[in-house]
């Protein structure tokens, strides 16, 4: 009965902090509001390994068939799966402006 009930608090947490994520990050879409070569971004997928690596955009990339864009940035801070220096691929949805 505790166990199952510490899974719910958990999961309920869980929830509340990815629906606040949500609300106070846009994600880049294709075509609306995109990044440049320059600007920073930064990566709120709580689901990506990389997840919260910042950088500096270096390039962005068109894939085919209008399938949308991948931007490569240079990650400016260090977390446990990534490092000062790094360069970085993702597509847009996966990053919002630093």
């Amino acid at each position: 009965m505790k166990t199952n009930m510490l899974i719910a608090s958990l999961s309920l947490i869980l929830m509340i902090s990815l629906y606040k994520n949500m609300l106070n990050h846009t994600n880049f879409v294709s075509h609306n509001n995109e990044p440049k070569v320059g600007d920073k971004v930064k990566n709120n997928n709580p689901s990506c390994k990389h997840f919260k690596s910042v950088g500096e955009v270096t390039k962005i990339i068109s894939l085919k068939g209008e399938a949308g864009k991948t931007i490569t940035y240079k990650v400016e801070n260090d977390g446990s799966t990534y490092c000062k220096g790094q360069l970085l691929n993702k597509t847009m949805d996966q990053l919002t402006f630093f």
